[in-house]
Formats: C-alpha cells, structure tokens, sequence
C-alpha cells in the first residue's frame, strides 16, 4: 500500500491595516517569493491533464471554459474529470466537451481534489511577508501597528425612522493573525491517508471607548471591514493556493427610551482555532485559548432604561485552491454590557468573551457539503448585579409645533413623548399652563395634545404637568415666540421620473418653493410621501428627497413649506407606481433545424414576449456560435439568415431586451453538415461465368459514400443492360440468381445514398 503524506505548512503573519490612512501613510507591501514543491504518485483512471501548451488562451464564459488549441487535443468525453495547471488552475468533472475548429469549450462540474489524485505530496516553504494585497478603512489616527479608532463612525443615521449614532471616541485596536499550519493527506482511496488540517494563529487586543446615542426603542447591529488580505499566491504544480484573512470590527445594541451609553472596554485574547478531518473521526473543530484577559469599565448610562450593546471584532481566514473556497475560520472577540429594566426589579452584566466557528464553504475537499461547526463560547471576564428600584417620578416632555409663529397661528402642544418607568403613557395625565402666568388653563387628562392661538404677540413660557397613576408628577418648561401675522409661503416641487415601478427612485425637489419675506433657503419643508397622514421626512431646509415605494399604486405627495415666521403652504400630487418590470421570454425557431454549408438557415424570434411591451418594441441580437461574442447588433427585426461555412453543432443564442433594459436569453442547437457527395457503385461476380445450371453471387458490399454508412444505401440490379431495372432498391447488397439461356450479360448495379444521389456501375458474367 503506497504511503504518502501531504504536508503543507504556511506561516503567515497579518500585521494589520498596513496602508494609508489619513495623513499618514506606510509603504506597501511586497511580494514575495514562495518555493513550492509537489509529487503526484498518480491520478485517478479516468484524470486527463491538459497539456497547457495544445490548450492556450483558457476564458471563462457563461458558466464554461473556453480554449483555443494548438495541435490535436485528446480524446475527452463526458464523465471524465480535467485537471488544468495553467493560468489560475481549472479541475471538474466534464459535462460535455464541445469541438469547433481550433477551439474547445467545456461545461463543468466541481469536484474534488480527491476525484484527481490517488495520492499527492505538497510540500511548501513560505517566507516571511508574502502580503498579495489588502484594503483598509481610514481612520483619523495612526501608529506603526495600531489602528487608532478617534472619531470613527460605525453608524450615523436613523434607524428604524430613530436617530442612532454609534462612534469610537478613542483607543486602540491591535490584531495578528496568521495561518499556522495546513496539511492536506491521501487525498484519494485510501481511507488512512484521507486527512486535512488547517490550524489558526490568532492574537487580539482592543483598547476602546464605544459612545452610543439612540433616540428611542430599537435593535441595530452593523460591522466595518477595517482589513481584507490576501496571502499567496502558492504555485502547487501549477495550481494556486491562496489564503484570505478579513478583519471586521461592529457593535449591536439593543436600547430602550432616549439613551446616551458610553463604555470604555480592554480585552485580549490569544489562541489557536484548528480543524481536522479524517476518514475515521470525521470533522472536529477545537479552540484553544493560551492567554486572555479582560475589563469593562461603565462611565455612564441611562439610570433606569434597559439597554445592551455590544463591540465586537471578528476575523475570517479562507484558503482558496484554484479561486475554490473549502472551508472559512472564524474567532469572534466580543464585550457585552446589558441592563434588563423589569419594575420594579432591574439586572445588568458585563461580559468579554471568544467564540470560533468553522463552516465548510467549497467543494476543494470532495463532495460539496456545507457544514457549519462552532466552538463552545469561552468567557473572559462576567459581572452582574440585581436589585429594587421604588416608584420613580414620570419624566414630562412635550414639542410645540411650529416653536414660532404668530397671532393666527393654531400651534400643536403635543406632550406624547412623556414616559414613566413603572407606567404606560395612556396612563399618564397631563394639563397646561399655556402662558406661564401659573394658572393651568386645561384640567389633568389623559389627552396629550392640546392646540392654542395666541392672540397678541410676545414670548410665551409654556408649562407641562404631568403625573403618574400613584401621584407622583413633573413639570416642563418651553418658549414659544408669537409675532403678528404675515403672508404665508407657496409650496411647489417636482418629481422624477414622474411615474415610475417599485424600487425606482423617486426623487422630489421643493426649490422652486416661494416665500415673499424669506429667501429660499430659510425655507424648510417636510414630506408625505404615500399620503397616509403620517410625515416621512422631517423638517429641513435641504429641498431634495428621495423615496422608493415598495407597492404599486397612485400615491398622493403632500409637501408643507414652513417660512421664518412660521406659516405653512402646502401642495399635493399624483404619483403612478407601477409594478416591478419583468423580464421579458427569449424563444426561436430556426428553419430548417439541419442543412449543410450551403444551406441558408431562417431564424425567426418573433415568439419572444414581455407582459409589459408589444412585440414590435422588443429589441434581439444574436450569437451565432455561443462564444460570448454577439455577431448582431441590437435591432427590432424578429428574423435573419444566416450561413455557416464550417459544419459541426452550433449552439446559438439570442438575446432579447424590452424597453427598460430587462433582458433574457434562449440557446438552440443546429447541426451543420457538409453538401452531399454521390456513392461509388461497384460489386462482384461469384463465380465470373458459368452455365444455365450455375448459381451466380453479385455482392454489392463494396459500394461507399463519404456520408452515409453501407447499411444505409440502397441498390438495384439491371440483368441484361437493357435500361429497365428488374429490382426495385433495396438495403439487400447480396443476391444469387441463374440465368435461363447461354450467353454473354452486361450486369449493371445502381447505388443510391439517403440524399439520392446515385452511380452505377457494370460487368461481364459468361454463360455457357
């Protein structure tokens, strides 16, 4: 039994974010070479390799590999698997191979390695510093080996219709990674040699201050990829081998009511992920930490709001062979603050902790089997603490809407957004004192808006009183400015496209806005984009929007314009939503479905359809031997001929598109073969004379043609020469007969082939 160990080794080293950032830049990494050394013991019975000098030029085309060749290629049928070692590596299982002239294209299957070699040795050394290429994201700070995280945005925008903000006020953030050991063993029959390895190196250390700012309720989690790098590539026999390590950094949180959370975290974890397979254990996956620590420090929070966020940064390495993923690693280092508020007990932990995960991505290793495995998470450093919160006194808070106006203005005191810790805030009573001369000017209610006119100008201190179900209350105080009557302004915008289908951008543009007193851009203006009442955009003095809408329909726009003084204008418009365009459906018929070089085939696409578009708008063009190539221009004629000077079996394509772009193809076979050449008619005479009592052999088996086959000719036999046929044709190329009366006969034998073209020939059978 042949023993042959694979053994790969690669030592990497990922020094992270190694390119430019913000003022500062590093020279770039430089190739280096790798030394790479493999044996094949032998290959599978049914492996061709591809010579790379009879298969040149390979191109990856619609699902296919395309060669043009040099020489005669060998004997390749489907079932058999290819191995490639030129360009960027090709191996599969062949579907079918295709031959046209000079050029051989070929449909795919993936297999496995172990589908190639029965066994293979691989032995690689690999120099320090192999970094093929890496991006980074800019920051604001730099050192030699740290990311500084100043002043980095990981979120800054409304989520869930609230304000989120999620930013890096300061720290560092240092990561290695490297993979330690690859090993790749009989791949093949032998079950005990059928082994692989990958072990993971990993190191990390942040030193982060995390501020989060949420306006209300929600659940948001995002990742930055701060480093992708790629190492390699390592030629085996001419196959490359790559490894790919990407760095993410993120956050989830999790908050409750208007939140402020800034954390200030430590941590650092190194260890080892490792992964191996064999024949008799099947997959495991084991991770081994070999030093952590960690500290959360809380600086400030919400006192009564429950909360729970989380920073996180994770790392990925995938080993590619020939561009083929087999299998990703993944070591996620995590710290977790989360307070859980239930009235009137509350809970808050802290915790660091590291998680693995291995997930079979690729057919490198054999059969495609996607299989995810995931280490028990490792907890680095855990806190809780519990207790009893008393009843809290509700927090008031309340808009004026406009915060100016003037003496005919009706002005909305919405007080909605009061809360309470213990209690809902339909149980919440409100009333108010309008214009702050300390006598309320409404009674407690549930009711929490209220409109008010001011009938003489001035500044006016509002005052809210809220109190919950046991008694308890609290006040807020806000201005509202009231001035004299002016002219309001005049709301106008556009809209484009003016109808449009789902998913389209719309995009409205409010600056053709009028006011008299204010200039355009004093102005702001908000927007109801599907007239249901409800404002999508808030107040602003940017003029342009954009809206996608996810169902068809006619959807009346409001826009509202809001001058300096605080009046509105207002205008509406109709809005056509069309449903999604589908595509349209590619079809042809060819006429005749096989002829010869000669033959002038008549293609007719005239069956393509589009549910939104008449026939006579679709546009087609064609291919005409499925090279990826269209030999035609796009054009709305639905037939053309054409004449194909070499025979074999085309593959042609036609491409249709409607009138928004939307495309679909259709592929048909047409089988092309040279022009019909006439049979060579010949026979023999058993034995050559004879007597009335003889019986005579003619053997008309020797007759050929270039096209057909001698089962498929037919012949028929002239005794006496005389012009008239005494058998009718038959596929029968032997009779036997006698002849009644002595003498001298011309025998004639006429061929013909299945495109009935003909030829005779004759001899002399003696008879005495």
């Amino acid at each position: 039994m042949l023993r042959i160990l694979i053994y790969t080794r690669v030592l990497t080293r990922l020094l992270v974010l190694l390119l430019l950032i913000s003022g500062c830049e590093r020279e770039p990494a430089v190739d280096h070479a790798a030394d790479a050394d493999l044996k094949v013991s032998s290959y599978q019975n049914n492996v061709v390799k591809l010579d790379s000098l009879v298969f040149i030029n390979p191109v990856r085309i619609n699902g296919q590999m395309r060669f043009d060749l040099i020489g005669t290629p060998p004997q390749i049928k489907a079932g058999d698997i290819v191995y490639y070692p030129g360009s960027d590596g090709v191996f599969g299982k062949v579907v079918s191979a295709t031959l046209t002239g000079s050029r051989m294209v070929f449909q795919l299957d993936k297999s496995g390695l172990d589908q190639i070699f029965r066994s293979i040795s691989i032995q690689d050394t690999i120099s320090k510093g192999i970094l093929k290429s890496g991006t980074r994201t800019d920051a604001h700070s730099w050192n030699t080996d740290t990311l500084g995280l100043d002043g980095l945005f990981l979120f800054d925008d409304f989520w869930q219709s609230k304000s989120l903000q999620v930013q890096f006020t300061a720290g560092k953030f240092y990561s290695k990674s490297s993979v330690g050991q690859f090993i790749l063993s009989g791949q093949g029959s032998d079950p005990w040699f059928d082994r692989c390895r990958l072990d993971f190196n990993y190191s990390l250390d942040l030193a982060a201050e995390l501020v989060i700012k949420a306006g209300s309720a929600m659940d948001a989690a995002d990742s930055l990829l701060v480093e992708k790098s790629v190492y390699g590539p390592f030629m085996i026999n001419g196959f490359p081998v790559t490894y790919q390590i990407d760095t993410w950094i993120g956050f989830h949180a999790v908050t409750e009511r208007d939140t402020v959370l800034t954390i200030r975290l430590s941590g650092m974890s190194k260890g080892n992920l490792s992964i191996s397979y064999n024949y008799w254990e099947t997959w495991k996956f084991v991770q081994t930490n070999q030093a952590q620590s960690a500290d959360i420090q809380l600086y400030n929070g919400p006192r009564f709001s429950g909360y729970l966020e989380e920073v996180f940064v994770s790392q990925v390495i995938t080993p590619y062979f020939c561009g083929e993923a087999s299998l990703s690693l993944t070591n996620r280092f995590s710290a977790l603050v989360n307070s859980d508020v239930t009235i009137p007990n509350w809970q808050s932990r802290q915790t660091v902790s590291t998680r693995g995960t291995m997930l079979r991505s690729g057919p490198v290793f054999g059969d495609y089997v996607p299989v995810q495995l995931s280490t028990a998470e490792t907890v680095l450093y855990s806190e809780s603490q519990n207790g009893v919160l008393e009843n809290q006194p509700p927090k008031a808070a309340f808009v004026i809407n406009p915060p100016a106006g003037f003496t005919d203005t009706n002005f909305e005191f919405n007080a909605s957004k009061s809360s309470d810790i213990e209690s809902p805030a339909s149980e919440l009573m409100v009333r108010w004192d309008f214009d702050g001369d300390s006598h309320y000017d409404t009674e407690f209610s549930t009711e929490k808006i209220a409109f008010k006119k001011f009938l003489q100008p001035g500044v006016y201190q509002s005052i809210l009183e809220v109190k919950d179900p046991e008694g308890l209350t609290s006040r807020k105080v806000s201005s509202v400015e009231v001035n004299l009557s002016s002219s309001a302004p005049i709301a106008f915008f556009t809209v484009t496209p003016e109808s449009g289908r789902i998913n389209d951008y719309f995009i409205f543009d409010a600056s053709g806005c009028y006011d008299a007193e204010d200039g355009i851009t004093q102005l702001k203006v908000h927007w109801d984009f599907d007239g249901d009442g409800i404002w999508d955009r808030p107040w602003s003095t940017i003029k342009a929007a954009f809206f996608v809408y996810t169902e068809p329909g006619k959807y009346i726009v409001k826009l509202e314009v809001l001058d300096t003084q605080g009046l509105l204008g207002s205008t509406t418009r109709i809005i056509n939503v069309a449903a999604a365009n589908i595509k349209p459906t590619a079809t042809f018929t060819v006429y005749p479905e096989s002829g010869t070089t000669e033959t002038s085939f008549n293609f007719d696409a005239s069956g393509c359809s589009d549910p939104e578009d008449p026939l006579e708008s679709l546009q087609v063009k064609w291919d005409w031997e499925n090279d990826g190539i269209f030999d035609t221009d796009f054009r709305t004629l639905k037939t053309i001929q054409h004449t194909f000077v070499v025979a074999g079996i085309y593959s042609v394509v036609l491409e249709v598109i409607d009138t928004e772009g939307y495309g679909a193809t259709f592929a048909q076979q047409v089988k092309v073969t040279n022009p019909n050449t006439p049979p060579d008619a010949d026979f023999t005479i058993t034995p050559e004379s004879g007597t009335i009592e003889t019986q005579i052999t003619f053997d008309a088996s020797i007759c050929v043609d270039a096209e057909d086959s001698l089962d498929q000719l037919e012949v028929r036999w002239d005794w006496d020469n005389d012009n008239k046929y005494d058998t009718e044709f038959t596929t029968v190329k032997v009779i036997k007969r006698t002849f009644s009366e002595p003498g001298t006969y011309i025998v004639k034998v006429q061929v013909r082939d299945s495109g009935g073209l003909t030829d005779t020939k004759a001899r002399l059978v003696v008879i005495q």
